[in-house]
């Protein structure tokens, strides 16, 4: 009598007695492994490697991502276009402005760009990065060698006069999650 395990071609897992619905468990519990163990340096932490449980910062100060820093420097809430032309989508909006700079600290190459911030008023909307021309000194879109910086602004609508405002800076996977800088 032949032994169904042994038969040629049936996957390892077939033959440890794991079907589908427990490959997919071992494989998220395996994730959640890999995910928890992340960590970030924290500062005045030397060389060691710490796992960051800050996710609330405020203006200025130094968020240490798994590969990167990011920097709050300024806020302009009522920002107003130098071309009369560039109005809010929503005239009960206005344009507010965030001056950031990215850091580099990792070992590899770093795409930098805006996809990653969003700004929440205090209705609660989450809205993306808003694209217009007159702002001076835009965050570009770039590749950041090692050690790499780079400071630009990024625009944003928000209700107009809003008594909150909050960046939240997702910067991916690679990141090691999301973070909220609060504004105002």
């Amino acid at each position: 009598m032949e032994n169904k395990l042994e038969k040629k071609g049936m996957p390892i897992w077939g033959k440890l007695g794991i079907g589908c619905g427990g490959l997919i468990v071992l494989i998220i519990i395996i994730s959640a492994i890999a995910g928890s163990s992340s960590s970030n340096t924290v500062p005045g932490s030397g060389n060691s490697k710490q796992t960051a449980t800050k996710t609330e910062y405020a203006i200025g100060d130094t968020i240490n991502l798994k590969d990167h820093q990011v920097i709050v420097n300024s806020v302009d809430a009522n920002y107003k276009s130098n071309n009369e032309f560039e109005k809010p989508q929503n005239p009960e909006n206005s344009f507010a402005v965030v001056d950031v700079t990215v850091v580099n600290t990792g070992k590899k190459d770093l795409l930098v760009n805006d996809w990653g911030f969003k700004l929440e008023d205090e209705t609660g909307t989450q809205r993306s990065t808003t694209f217009f021309s007159g702002i001076d000194g835009q965050l570009e879109s770039v590749t950041l060698s090692p050690n790499g910086k780079i400071s630009g602004k990024i625009a944003f609508e928000a209700k107009k006069d809003s008594s909150k405002l909050v960046l939240h800076y997702s910067g991916g996977i690679a990141s090691g999650g999301e973070v909220t800088i609060k504004l105002k």
